[in-house]
């Protein structure tokens, strides 16, 4: 039996606890609440079509375009495939249309974020919140059913009222709150033929909806917010990403009702102001370049946004303690903001924590591949040199042929051919060891093996010792090898080795992989991966512009992917070293105050503070635990060199960040497989093969290092760099200097 339920004065003292717990949280979530936007999620999560596949044993997620509808579930079916290993089954569905809407909410999201911050505005965005998901964390369900009216259905909503939602939702410090409701309808008008009049017809049905739609978010929030005030203006818009404003026009100049609701909708008397009071596909960025967001949209934006809320002023009833009790509750712990995921449980993101979390989990917690990817494996032709730019998919393609062999019987030998591949060898070494440990079979499946030689320079003697211990190593004719960053533009030991293993192993299985052209040894079959899987578009135009394949050609460009990414990711933090603010005429890698400054960014990476979680004890109010928490051990330091003596370090350290430096063999060995939890830092040559959630990269010029530097990166990218303009003046500043000396001397 349940015991009496709360008295009058328990139940406002529980409200009150919760309330208060909920604001501290979001204080220390977002420290800057009262001075910058923040967006919920911080990054927009896409969903992505995929279908899963067994390959080699393992669950192989193969990307592929929504065609009506893709899938990502549990359901086996047979493929068609060559290879008889391989099955096919189908997760959560995801339709064209799905795909569609994610484009055009990303887009909304660029266009906004970027003007938010040109501004200056203070405001909290939503995207996608469930009318249910408010106060709907089930640890906070009790505190949450001690507000007023939070557990009535408003009269006004039918009684499915939970399953609405609102596309976005801004909480704005001066201006109270918008509502925007989105249709994605017209970017595939001309795909599907449709003609003028089914067109306008489909445009004044999205239309309807948005109305309608509108019109229940208001009554919903109006209810929502009715306890802690009343008459808070809320404004309501609607976002055509795909249509141009005269699209719009033309399609409801004949229907006279549909614009009187319009009028009534959009908060005017006039049918004239209506264009100006929607978005459209004229006021946002380049579809195919979504995230470029020019000062000719900036404008346009601005014009929207001063004729349909700041045009009317600030709201007098949205005070400072009123916007942190809206942001408390729709922003805090007690509300869910969900994002698409590949498997349960759901995934609530608010902070930018967890948001580095989530994008590093979306690219590297799956095998994913593309279907070309996974042919190649099927097909498994005896030699394969794979060729692409970072984070391709080419470590993975190795890794799962390794285990295919392994699975045959066959023991595999992983070959580092220099220094610079050692970690990346080593890694696959450790993952197939871990397959062939955890395997439980009655059929004998073969062992790695892992060889280390130097064939970086011009000296052939290791060219000798490699061929004389592999060629000891095959069984009966046959060999099998794994080597990652192989082959050298310094040397050609590798084609060399190669070249002498086919001639005297007759059934010789090598697969290889590099960065570069043109390493490819003779009578291998050459493949080139250009689309990027491994790292957020963030981080792939960064490493884009690196000289080696933005100008030199020696790596391949980077291809469009033709399916979503699942989030364009964290945006880079930068940290600029300016050495006469700094006080500090050396370069970025040892200056303390770059070193503080990058201290504190990692430091609120780790989430919200122990003592704000725990400052209340009370269950029902503080229950539940911290999401999407990183470890020291996902994040990495990276530059040409460092020291024992660095500045850097040494500042990193006295913040109370576990960093330590790379020394040798053993220290690779513990940062590949994540052994301790610490920071390492090391020459970005060495981090080859390796990939960490946050990387910090300390540039020294800003052409290179980027390569093997940046792509190491699968979410948050920090970059700290010299104030090369501070450079130039100082040198034009001491030539002035030293010709005016000159001069007074003559």
């Amino acid at each position: 039996m349940s015991g009496p339920p709360p008295s009058a004065s328990q139940q406002k003292k529980i409200s009150d606890e919760a309330q208060t717990f909920w604001k501290q949280w979001v204080e220390a979530a977002f420290p800057d609440l009262d001075s910058r936007a923040f967006f919920l999620p911080p990054v927009y999560i896409n969903r992505v079509p995929m279908s899963r596949q067994q390959v080699a044993g393992q669950d192989v997620f193969v990307l592929q375009p929504a065609t009506g509808q893709s899938c990502q579930s549990n359901q086996p079916t047979v493929t068609s495939s060559a290879a008889p290993q391989a099955t096919k089954t189908s997760p959560t569905c995801v339709q064209d249309s799905d795909v569609r809407d994610d484009a055009a909410m990303q887009r909304l999201f660029f266009c906004l974020q970027t003007m938010f911050e040109e501004n200056k505005e203070v405001l909290f965005g939503l995207c996608q919140l469930q009318f249910g998901n408010y106060l709907g964390e089930p640890c906070y369900a009790a505190a949450a059913a001690q507000l007023p009216r939070s557990c009535n259905v408003p009269p006004t909503l039918p009684r499915n009222w939970k399953q609405g939602d609102f596309d976005l939702l801004l909480i704005h410090r001066q201006y109270g709150l918008i509502v925007c409701e989105v249709k994605a309808f017209g970017d595939n008008i001309h795909e599907l033929k449709m003609s003028q009049h089914d067109v306008d017809k489909n445009i004044r049905k999205k239309l309807k909806e948005a109305i309608s739609q509108l019109d229940k978010a208001e009554a919903m929030l109006s209810h929502l917010v009715s306890d802690v005030t009343s008459g808070l203006r809320i404004t309501k818009t609607i976002v055509l990403p795909n249509l141009t404003s005269h699209q719009v026009q033309q399609a409801m100049s004949c229907d006279t009702q549909l614009t009187q609701d319009l009028c009534r909708c959009l908060g005017t008397t006039d049918p004239a102001d209506i264009p100006g009071l929607y978005l459209c596909c004229d006021q946002l960025s380049d579809p195919k370049t979504p995230c470029d967001v020019s000062s000719h949209v900036l404008k346009e934006l601005g014009h929207w946004w001063q004729r349909r809320v700041a045009g009317a002023g600030p709201d007098s009833h949205m005070t400072p303690e009123l916007y942190r009790t809206l942001t408390a509750r729709f922003c805090g712990p007690a509300t869910t903001v969900t994002v698409p995921c590949t498997s349960p449980p759901r995934l609530s993101v608010k902070t930018l924590c967890q948001a580095v979390c989530c994008t590093g989990e979306c690219y590297t917690s799956l095998i994913t591949l593309f279907p070309e990817q996974v042919h190649l494996l099927n097909m498994a032709p005896s030699r394969v040199f794979v060729a692409g730019p970072p984070g391709t998919g080419k470590s993975v393609v190795l890794l799962l042929i390794g285990i295919q062999w392994l699975l045959c019987g066959h023991d595999i030998y992983i070959v580092s051919t220099w220094n610079g591949s050692y970690a990346a060898c080593y890694m696959l070494y450790q993952l197939m060891l871990q397959t062939v440990n955890t395997r439980q079979t009655s059929v004998p499946i073969g062992r790695p093996h892992f060889l280390q030689y130097d064939l970086y320079g011009d000296d052939d003697t290791e060219v000798d010792k490699a061929l004389n211990d592999l060629c000891k190593a095959a069984s009966e004719g046959s060999l099998y090898i794994i080597t990652d960053e192989a082959g050298s533009a310094y040397s050609d030991n590798f084609k060399t080795l190669c070249k002498k293993l086919k001639e005297q192993v007759p059934r010789l299985h090598l697969w290889c992989a590099s960065f570069y052209n043109g390493h490819s040894p003779d009578g291998w079959q050459l493949e080139i991966f250009t689309r990027p899987l491994r790292s957020p578009p963030t981080v792939v135009r960064e490493v884009e512009k690196d000289v080696d394949i933005s100008e030199k050609g020696r790596i391949h460009k980077y291809s469009e992917r033709g399916v979503p990414h699942h989030t364009d990711g964290p945006p880079v933090k930068q940290v600029i070293h300016r050495f006469l603010d700094h006080y500090c005429s050396m370069l970025c890698q040892n200056c303390v105050m770059c070193g503080r400054e990058v201290s504190s960014f990692l430091h609120s990476l780790r989430g919200v503070p122990e003592n704000v979680l725990t400052s209340t004890s009370t269950t029902t109010v503080s229950g539940g635990s911290a999401q999407g928490c990183l470890q020291w051990r996902d994040m990495l330091v990276v530059s040409e060199y460092f020291s024992q003596d660095s500045r850097m370090i040494a500042a990193l350290k006295e913040a109370g960040i576990p960093v330590r430096i790379i020394e040798n063999d053993d220290d690779i060995e513990d940062l590949a497989m994540a052994r301790s939890d610490v920071v390492w830092a090391m020459s970005g040559d060495r981090a080859r093969g390796l990939e960490k959630k946050v990387v910090v990269v300390v540039q020294l010029d800003p052409k290179y290092g980027r390569l093997h530097y940046m792509s190491r990166c699968t979410s948050q990218l920090v970059i700290v760099s010299d104030d090369l303009q501070s450079w130039r003046e100082k040198e034009i500043s001491e030539v002035l200097a030293c010709l005016h000396a000159a001069k007074l001397g003559t």
